[in-house]
C-alpha cells in the first residue's frame, strides 16, 4: 500500500495551459457572435435561425454563445468504430491514439520501380492490403483516385477497393451528398443492412469547412445526412497561417476552433447526440512558394494544440502525421514523420491520418506507409512509459546476481525481454571483416523488400461470395450511371 502515490503510465505533454485553452475557446465564441460565419445551406440556416442565431445575412451568420455551448453539451464524448465484420476496433475517447491512411492522391511512388506515376484502381486495392497487414496502422482512407474516371465515380470505385481489401475501419472521401448516399448503400451491403451499419459503423465520413469561416453547401449537406443516420462524422479544418488565418498561432487556432464549433452546432441542432469527431490540420503558408507544406514543425505543434482543444471539449480528435514534403523516401521523410508521430501520440489525437502522404499532398507511397508503421512502433515504446512495481524494480534479482554478474540466464529476464521493441527495417547486425555471409543493407533496401513481400503474400480476410457479388452489381450500376463500360470487375 502506497498512500498518495502517483504513477504516470505514459509521458506527460502539454502545449497549452488550461488558461490558454480557455482563452482560445472564448476567442472562438467571440468570433462566432461578433464576426459570424458564412452558411451556404438552407436547412442549416433554418436550424440556426430557429435556435436564435442572426441569419439575416447568410454571409455573416452570428451564433450566440449559449447556442454553441448547448450544442457542445449534446455532442457524444466517445465514438466507437468497428471492423468490417462488426467487431469493436477503435475507441475514440481521448485515451487511445490510432494511426491511419491518406486519401485522394493523383500519383503513387511505385514500390516495384521506384518511379512516380498516376494512381490506378489496382494501386488503391494494394494500398488497402498494406494497411490491412501493418500492425500499427489501425484504419485507412482511399489512397488515391483512379486515373481516367470521373471524380464522382472514382471516389465510389475506390471504396469498393477498400472494403474488399481490409477489415479495418474506413474514412472515405466524398465530394457531395449524392456520393455519400452511394457510399452508405455500399457499406450497408457489407454490414448486412443499414440498421447494422448504424449500430456498428465501420466507417465515418469527413467534411471540411472552407477557411476562413465558410460552411459550404456540400459539406453541410453531408453532415446533415450523417446526423440523420447517426453516422460518425469528422469535421476537419485546414488553415494556413498568414494566408487563410492570422499569421499568429493563437489567431489561427481561434479561427480553426470557430469553424469547427459552428459546424458542430449545426449537426447537433439537426439531431442532438450525433457523433462528431473534432479535427484539424492548422499550418503555415510557405511564403516563398505559397504552398501548404506538409513537413513543417508548425503543423505538428498546432495540431497538438488543437488536440488539447478537443480534450477540453471531451471530443475525439482527428489529427495528422506520417506525411512529408519529400519526393523520395529518405532522410527528409524520416525526420518529418518521426517528429509528427511523436507529437501526435504525446498530444493524444484519437485518429491520426495521412500516413504515406508525400510531396505536398500529391503522391502516396506504400513504402512510406511501411516505414511509418515502424516509426509508430518506436513511438509506442515511449508512450508505454516506465512501469514502477516491485517486480519491475527487481531488487531480489539484483541482489541475487550481485556485482559483476549478468542477468542473461535469469528467469526474470526470460519473462520480460519479449517486451523489448524489435525493428524490422533497421539492421542492428554488426558487419565484421571476413564475415562473408553478412551484408549490410540500407534501410531503404529493407523497406522495399518488406513492402514487396507484403504485396506478394498478404491476403486480407475475404467477404462472403454473395456480398462480393452484390457489391459488384452496385459498382456496375454506378458505371452505367456515368455511361461508361464496366471494366474493373477483377480489380481488388
Amino acid at each position: 500500500m502506497k498512500p498518495n502515490y502517483l504513477q504516470y503510465n505514459s509521458p506527460r505533454f502539454q502545449v497549452l495551459s488550461e488558461n490558454q485553452v480557455q482563452d482560445i475557446h472564448f476567442a472562438s465564441l467571440s468570433i462566432l457572435e461578433r464576426t459570424g460565419v458564412a452558411i451556404h445551406a438552407e436547412e442549416a440556416l433554418g436550424l440556426l435561425g430557429d435556435a436564435g442565431a442572426d441569419v439575416d445575412n447568410p454571409g455573416k451568420v452570428r451564433i450566440p454563445n449559449h447556442v454553441v455551448e448547448e450544442a457542445l453539451r449534446f455532442a457524444p464524448k466517445s465514438v466507437t468504430l468497428y471492423t468490417r465484420e462488426g467487431e469493436p476496433h477503435m475507441f475514440l475517447n481521448g485515451t487511445h491514439v490510432y494511426f491511419g491512411g491518406v486519401a485522394d492522391n493523383p500519383d503513387i511512388l511505385d514500390p516495384r520501380t521506384g518511379t512516380r506515376r498516376p494512381n490506378t484502381v489496382e494501386d488503391i486495392g494494394e494500398c488497402a492490403r498494406i494497411v490491412d497487414y501493418l500492425p500499427n496502422i489501425d484504419w485507412l482512407m482511399n489512397s488515391g483516385l483512379a486515373k481516367g474516371l470521373p471524380p464522382e465515380l472514382a471516389e465510389r470505385v475506390s471504396q469498393v477497393q477498400c472494403v474488399l481489401n481490409t477489415s479495418k475501419p474506413i474514412v472515405p472521401s466524398t465530394l457531395d451528398a449524392s456520393g455519400l448516399k452511394a457510399m452508405l448503400e455500399l457499406y450497408a451491403i457489407v454490414a448486412g443492412g443499414m440498421d447494422n451499419l448504424k449500430k456498428r459503423p465501420f466507417f465515418c465520413n469527413s467534411v471540411e469547412p472552407t477557411t476562413p469561416l465558410v460552411q459550404e453547401k456540400n459539406a453541410l449537406e453531408m453532415s446533415l445526412i450523417c446526423a440523420e443516420h447517426s453516422i460518425p462524422n469528422i469535421v476537419f479544418s485546414m488553415l494556413m497561417a498568414g494566408a487563410t488565418s492570422p499569421a499568429t498561432f493563437a489567431g489561427t487556432l481561434a479561427v480553426a476552433n470557430a469553424e469547427l464549433l459552428s459546424h458542430l452546432t449545426v449537426i447537433q441542432l439537426k439531431k442532438p447526440g450525433s457523433p462528431v469527431i473534432y479535427g484539424g490540420e492548422p499550418n503555415i503558408m510557405d511564403m516563398k512558394s505559397g504552398i501548404f507544406p506538409y513537413g513543417t514543425p508548425e503543423l505538428g505543434l498546432l495540431s497538438a494544440a488543437l488536440s488539447e482543444m478537443a480534450h477540453y471539449y471531451k471530443l475525439p480528435m482527428f489529427g495528422t502525421a506520417g506525411t512529408t514534403d519529400a519526393k523520395i523516401v529518405g532522410a527528409e521523410a524520416g525526420a518529418e514523420i518521426m517528429y509528427q508521430c511523436m507529437l501526435s501520440a504525446l498530444s493524444g489525437a484519437d485518429m491520426v491520418h495521412d500516413v504515406g502522404l508525400m510531396d505536398h499532398c500529391t503522391m502516396v507511397s506504400p513504402e512510406l506507409m511501411v516505414l511509418t508503421d515502424e516509426i509508430i512502433g518506436m513511438v509506442k515504446v515511449l508512450m508505454k512509459g516506465v512501469e514502477i512495481t516491485d517486480d519491475a524494480l527487481a531488487l531480489d534479482i539484483i541482489d541475487k546476481v550481485g556485482p559483476g554478474g549478468n542477468f542473461l540466464n535469469e528467469e526474470h529476464t526470460y519473462e520480460h525481454f519479449r517486451k523489448f521493441w524489435v525493428p524490422t527495417l533497421m539492421d542492428r547486425r554488426q558487419v565484421t571483416e571476413g564475415l562473408s555471409d553478412t551484408k549490410a543493407k540500407h534501410c531503404e533496401e529493407l523497406l522495399r523488400e518488406k513492402t514487396l513481400r507484403i504485396l506478394q503474400s498478404h491476403r486480407p480476410k475475404p467477404l462472403p461470395d454473395e456480398v462480393v457479388k452484390e457489391i459488384r452489381n452496385v459498382e456496375a450500376h454506378w458505371f452505367k450511371e456515368f455511361n461508361l463500360e464496366y471494366k474493373y470487375p477483377k480489380s481488388g
